[in-house]
């Protein structure tokens, strides 16, 4: 049975029913979208019922759905629809409909033709989103001009070359609007077009990254919408990790160069308070085991080593942060870095070229460097123009000691943690001063599950490099040295592998690693004891060079011994041997030798 909204395809063209009654059908024609009219049910003799989307198809309109559109054009629609809902009500009555047209149009100041297009519009698609600007309903084709920009650009112009829009265009016209002799064809579209095509049609993230490369974009063009460094890091215990050399040359005690230091840091995101330090010569791993000690070190003990006294809350911590956070260098994500994670901290590797998300430390590092650089200006301090054609060769001017710079690093972190005034979060205006240590402080008692303390000699043997330990009878074999518990007599016998943890500067011990438990075992051979891998390496390196220089000699001793051994036995004649009696040739050969054999 015939209804209201049902769809009729008749002659290629398709019918939307729009009322029902004892007098008529009311349709309209859905393509040509002219106004309502009534017909009678011979009208649908050979009428095909069809769907929505055979609709939409046969149209050529896409429409897009109510829920992805943006507030703007959602009110557009409304508003469109608004000057046509007056009418729906008078549609099955042509007088009522054609003076509520004319009511509509005086109303909103449009004319009866806008209004009527905008009613059959909605009446043939029943839709609210056909009120969209055509650019939105349907794509229209390109011609064969714009195929050709397009081509043009995305192999001439979006790529690492660079070059130039109108060398782009140039390209262009030899490649595709020139005849088989390189004659330039008699139409050919000008470079305005060309130049409006590419400015209607770019979008400035895919120009970037194709002409200057993804990583420039992000570090230098990326769009920044957040809200800072706080989205990140909610709360205190998100420790961010980094490393910087310094800008000073550092000599010895007899005044010698050592080149530059390189200081290593941790500051909690959330505060930008500066948990803890390494500085030395030292790199990579090394420097950051330095570093994680330190953290949970107590600070005031630390500073008293340099003559330095300070108040526990002015640098209050001694415990790990839960989480931390580093860039994707060689020793952030070495196997030895990532076993911190056994003592519960979660550590988030930032992805490449986003320095941002650990602004902190970044920002960390250009205060303190900024804050020794004017006073210690003739100290060996680096400035601008080093390494500048006439510049001012700064290892000459070297003076501090690794000692004395870290005092005045010192110093300078104490200052930065206490005596800078920082962005305090506006939930904290009224409660702390805006310095680090006193967001840390009073943050610290609400939020020290945001912490984890840990004992020093966990820490540093967690810290520890592993490897493979093989269980044999002659004890525990690492890196090819043997090691004893006796507690372990049954596991000598089994064999098998393990896990060991190893101090490669020192092999007197090494540890078994099973179940979170560290097991000591002292090393056998103590000639090796207190000795760090390179010196054992080194002289069993000098124990088998000895035994290379003397193998020569052993060879030709066995070849003596043996040439000996058969020019004697080549001397002794076989001759027939007596087996019986052999206790008493034994004897007589006694008296013959007399007692010299005793």
């Amino acid at each position: 049975m015939m209804k209201n909204n049902d769809l009729f395809k008749i002659d290629n063209t398709i019918y939307r029913v729009l009322a029902v009654d004892n007098s008529g059908i009311q349709i309209i024609d859905c393509i040509k979208r002219t106004m309502p009219r009534w017909v009678g049910i011979d009208f649908f003799v050979n009428a095909e019922q069809v769907s929505e989307e055979d609709l939409k198809e046969a149209a050529g309109i896409n429409l897009v759905g109510y829920d992805n559109i943006t507030q703007p054009q959602k009110q557009i629609i409304h508003g469109k629809y608004g000057s046509i809902s007056l009418i729906i009500p008078f549609l099955h009555n042509d007088y009522e409909r054609n003076k509520a047209i004319a009511l509509c149009a005086d109303k909103f100041s449009i004319s009866k033709a806008t209004i009527k297009s905008r009613l059959c519009d909605y009446l043939a698609f029943q839709n609210i989103c056909i009120f969209l600007p055509d650019s939105i309903k349907t794509e229209r084709q390109l011609t064969a001009d714009e195929k050709n920009f397009r081509w043009a650009l995305n192999k001439y112009y979006y790529n690492s070359l660079k070059l130039p829009l109108k060398e782009c265009y140039r390209r262009m016209l030899n490649d595709r609007y020139c005849d088989e002799h390189g004659k330039l064809l008699s139409k050919v579209p000008t470079f305005r077009q060309f130049n409006y095509y590419f400015y209607k049609t770019v979008k400035q993230e895919n120009l970037i990254i194709s002409r200057e490369g993804k990583g420039e974009f992000l570090r230098n063009y990326r769009v920044m919408l957040g809200n800072g460094i706080r989205d990140f890091c909610p709360s205190i215990g998100y420790g961010m990790f980094d490393s910087t050399v310094c800008d000073i040359f550092l000599v010895n005690d007899k005044g010698e160069l050592l080149g530059r230091p390189t200081l290593t840091a941790c500051v909690d995101g959330y505060s930008s308070l500066c948990l803890g330090y390494s500085l030395g010569f030292n790199k990579g791993i090394q420097s950051l085991v330095g570093l994680v000690e330190n953290i949970v070190t107590e600070k005031q003990e630390h500073c008293k080593k340099f003559g330095i006294d300070i108040d526990l809350t002015t640098w209050n911590c001694n415990c790990l942060p839960h989480k931390f956070i580093t860039d994707k260098g060689r020793e952030y994500t070495s196997e030895t870095f990532s076993q911190l994670a056994e003592l519960g901290i979660e550590i988030i590797n930032l992805p490449p070229y986003r320095p941002e998300l650990k602004g902190a430390v970044e920002k960390f590092f250009d205060i303190i460097q900024s804050s020794y650089k004017k006073e210690l200006a003739n100290k060996g301090v680096i400035f601008e123009d080093y390494q500048e054609r006439g510049g001012v060769d700064y290892r000459k001017k070297a003076a501090l000691t690794l000692n004395e710079f870290e005092k005045i690093i010192l110093l300078c972190i104490i200052k930065y943690n206490s005596k800078r005034i920082i962005n305090l979060p506006f939930d904290m205006v009224g409660n702390v001063q805006p310095f680090a240590n006193e967001l840390w402080n009073y943050c610290l008692q609400v939020s020290k599950n945001n912490t984890i303390k840990v004992d020093e000699e966990l820490l540093r043997l967690t810290l520890l490099p592993r490897g493979t330990g093989y269980f044999k009878r002659d004890g525990l074999n690492v890196n090819k040295l043997r090691y004893k518990n006796l507690d372990y007599t049954e596991r000598y016998l089994k064999g098998g592998e393990c896990v060991v943890a190893y101090n490669p500067e020192n092999v007197s011990k090494v540890w078994l690693y099973e179940n979170g438990i560290y097991t000591p075992f002292e090393i056998i051979e103590t000639y090796f004891a207190d000795m760090d891998f390179e010196e054992v390496q080194a002289l069993k390196e000098r124990k088998r060079q000895g035994e290379r220089d003397v193998e020569e000699i052993a060879l030709q001793g066995s070849i003596d011994l043996s040439r000996e051994i058969e020019r004697i036995a080549s001397a002794v004649l076989p001759q027939k041997v007596d087996v019986k009696n052999v206790r008493k040739h034994r004897k007589t050969e006694i008296k013959k030798g007399g007692n010299d054999n005793g």
